[in-house]
């Protein structure tokens, strides 16, 4: 078997393996310094024939980006070829692309729907970074929204300064009935915000609720709710 490149250079070659977005070529007698010098040329590469036994059994075309030599064992080398654009570089950074436009579009979402992809948003970061009012972020794997405009310092954590941020607790907002976690002054549950606790389903009665469901003095704060 024999690859006849573009510029009518040929090599013997022991098999040649597409995988979707790159080709793998496995040699006999080619070191990988040699098979260098060979596929790092584009214009050799942009059309490679593999014949076998004077017959053209597949043409593929595109493969100029070099990315690799491979060493099995057996004296038998190999190269990994990929189209420019299929590269793993390439689709890093795509992907990479992807995930900060889906997460300046997270922003525009209301606590409801944040609060079920929290994993979408940024990770507080405490050097220096402008935040902006109604920002959401994530620290220690729970989901806040900025209070007010400030530029982070590393000791004003979300889980320690309340008047920066506000923890968006599931339950609020219509978020769906979630486990009812203490609230400080700046993220109270609100009328019609519901919760579980103590084996209990609680509906809040008032806004600004900061109060435990269920504890003595809170008859007129929360309602419990019957399946």
């Amino acid at each position: 078997m024999k690859i006849i490149f573009n510029d009518a250079t040929e090599i013997t070659v022991q098999q040649v393996e597409p995988h979707g977005d790159y080709l793998r070529v496995l040699t006999v007698g080619n070191t990988p310094e040699q098979l260098k010098v060979l596929f790092t040329d584009t214009s050799r590469t942009s059309k490679m024939i593999v014949q076998e036994r004077g017959q053209t059994i597949a043409t593929y075309e595109g493969y100029t980006a070099f990315y690799r030599t491979e060493i099995y064992t057996g004296q038998i080398y190999g190269v990994m070829m990929y189209k420019p654009e299929k590269t793993p570089e390439v689709q890093s950074s795509m992907v990479q692309a992807a995930v900060t436009v889906a997460q300046i579009q997270a922003q525009s979402l209301t606590d409801e729907q944040a609060i079920t992809v929290k994993d979408i948003y940024p990770v507080w970061d405490g050097n220096g970074v402008a935040y902006q009012k109604d920002f959401y972020l994530t620290h220690n794997g729970k989901l806040y929204k900025v209070l007010q405009a400030h530029t982070s310092q590393e000791d004003w954590t979300p889980d320690s300064a309340p008047s920066l941020f506000a923890e968006v607790l599931p339950g609020q907002s219509g978020t769906g009935t979630g486990e009812w976690v203490q609230p400080d002054s700046t993220n109270p549950y609100m009328t019609g915000d519901k919760v579980t606790h103590n084996g209990e389903t609680w509906e809040s009665l008032i806004d600004n609720n900061v109060w435990e469901p269920g504890a003595q003095g809170t008859e007129a704060l929360w309602q419990k709710v019957t399946e």
